[in-house]
């Protein structure tokens, strides 16, 4: 059979603009039945034409879409143009995991629930050859109009050693363009879950509870079918640290192999950073130039009311053993943490300024389906936008029990512009030192300042309310008055310093006038 899958476009919106991954999990299915023709139709990375993606869809006998929250909209639309042209339509995802009335509408065949590697291929023989869908594991369908439009649910398909994946089909995507902050990326998934319980994420709810990673030996031996031309290696994993000691095996087995030379990235925990010391020092001789951390308060009490299970101290002894070993930090924090005020999110901002964590995203917080803050939020009435297009982690789709959606998103912008707008001179010094001490020597980090500029501009494009905010007159004026303010103060103590300095050296004239005058002798004239 002939299969195309997609990845939908979906809306690009702050750090999207900045990070364009493959899309592993739709190359790891292709790899999955290779006696069937399969295509890969990138959307969200590059810029098809309406009437391109439906000339396509018309040529194939499936398609398989990756569907996210924020993309169920798009994946409809791309669905009923299959179903109009007789193309049987299969949705996998974050979404239909967790929304399984989502194989109820019309456009859709069939959902796979969790991951595809046995069902999809299973699912596409029963497809061919007319099988049975209720005797393939892990699937959601319709019982058609017929009988009732009853939802469907098979038997749950067993969690897989994901060592057993086969290697992603990297040759269908070799003519995108990837990217991260602006230097060539390819991807690797080494782990897969998580085992924590963080009230506002769905890993659980879509991969199963628990962590699942890969050896060493097999995340070096995809290295080896990975792009070599690519300048960073990502790693596309929830958490990446959770075993620093296969981290370490990984970055000696990297340095075996040469694959040192590469610029690498993962997520990790705090927790894990500031108890293996050695282990970093390994990691950063091994070619690790990013971090990504989530902060997402300062305040204990949030921390332990999310779930996440570090400490406020942790966080800032993982900074500084980062940065003291060359490793660029990539924070996240979320604005609107339940129990928490205005005051105490610019608190937290202000921590992450004093911190000088090099980059930021600031989110609001956002209850996926299936996360134990979606059933809080639906019993406490708080949601207030239900179109799921706008679950997208900029708008804030809730209000929590302390601020309104309204002043939650007003907190989102004062920290994008505060952590990124406010100059002050202790934050200038800093950000240069460090990047004498820690970027210029080596030269591997050319491209953070290439990023700089547009980090600001391009992170908000899609995101007019924040652009129009930034760029409004009463901004403008706000701004120039703070700047106009602040270089009264500049030049008064510069001033005061002028003034200061004359004074002592007028002082210091004087006496030495008066002790020359004293060394000279008084003549007496009759």
């Amino acid at each position: 059979m002939k299969i195309l899958l997609i990845n939908p476009t979906g809306h690009k919106i702050g750090m999207d603009h900045f990070l364009s991954a493959p899309p592993l999990g739709l190359m790891t299915l292709a790899a999955t039945v290779p006696e069937h023709e399969v295509k890969i139709l990138d959307l969200r990375n590059y810029n098809f034409s309406q009437d391109y993606v439906e000339k396509q869809i018309k040529k194939y006998d499936i398609i398989g879409v990756s569907c996210s929250t924020s993309m169920i909209n798009e994946t409809l639309k791309l669905c009923k143009i299959a179903k109009e042209n007789d193309v049987k339509t299969v949705v996998g995802g974050y979404h239909v995991s967790l929304v399984p009335e989502t194989a109820l509408y019309p456009e859709i065949d069939v959902t796979v629930r969790g991951e595809g590697e046995v069902t999809f291929p299973k699912l596409v023989d029963a497809l061919e050859y007319g099988k049975d869908l209720k005797k393939v594991k892990g699937l959601y369908f319709s019982s058609g109009i017929t009988n009732g439009n009853q939802l469907i649910r098979t038997e749950d398909r067993p969690i897989i050693d994901i060592n057993t994946s086969p290697f992603p089909r990297r040759d269908l995507v070799r003519f995108y363009d990837y990217h991260y902050f602006w230097a060539s990326i390819d991807a690797i998934e080494s782990s897969r879950g998580c085992p924590f319980n963080c009230h506002f994420c769905c890993e659980a709810g879509h991969w199963g509870r628990g962590w699942r990673p890969k050896t060493p030996e097999r995340v070096i031996e995809e290295f080896h079918h990975m792009d070599k031309n690519k300048r960073w290696f990502i790693f596309n994993d929830s958490e990446s640290t959770l075993d620093m000691k296969r981290m370490q095996k990984i970055a000696e087995l990297s340095i075996e192999y040469g694959y040192h030379k590469k610029w690498k990235s993962c997520q990790g925990r705090v927790t894990d950073v500031v108890h293996n010391p050695r282990i970093l020092d390994k990691m950063a001789d091994a070619g690790w130039r990013m971090m990504f951390i989530g902060i997402e308060s300062i305040h204990q009490k949030s921390i332990d009311t999310i779930g996440k299970g570090i400490k406020i101290k942790d966080i800032k002894n993982a900074v500084k053993m980062l940065h003291d070993r060359g490793i660029t930090i990539f924070g996240s924090i979320i604005i609107g943490n339940l129990g928490e005020t205005a005051d105490d999110v610019r608190a937290t901002i202000r921590f992450a300024q004093d911190l000088d964590i090099d980059i930021m995203q600031f989110t609001p917080l956002t209850p996926y389906p299936s996360t134990r803050l979606y059933q809080q939020a639906v019993e406490n009435n708080w949601i207030v936008d239900r179109n799921f297009e706008n679950w997208n982690l900029v708008r804030p789709i809730m209000r929590s029990d302390m601020l309104t959606a309204d002043e939650i998103f007003e907190l989102v912008k004062w920290a994008y512009r505060d952590f990124y707008f406010r100059f002050r001179e202790k934050h200038i010094n800093s950000f240069f030192i460090r990047a004498i001490r820690r970027f210029i020597p080596n030269l591997k980090f050319w491209w953070f300042w290439k990023m700089a500029p547009k980090f600001v501009i391009n992170g908000l494009k899609n995101s007019k309310p924040f652009i129009a905010d930034l760029t409004s007159k009463e901004y403008a004026a706000r701004f120039k008055a703070k700047k106009q303010k602040k270089v009264k103060k500049m030049m008064e103590r510069a001033d005061k310093k002028r003034d200061i300095k004359i004074n002592g050296l007028t002082e210091k004239l004087e006496k030495k006038v008066k002790e020359k005058s004293a060394a000279v002798p008084i003549v007496k004239l009759n």
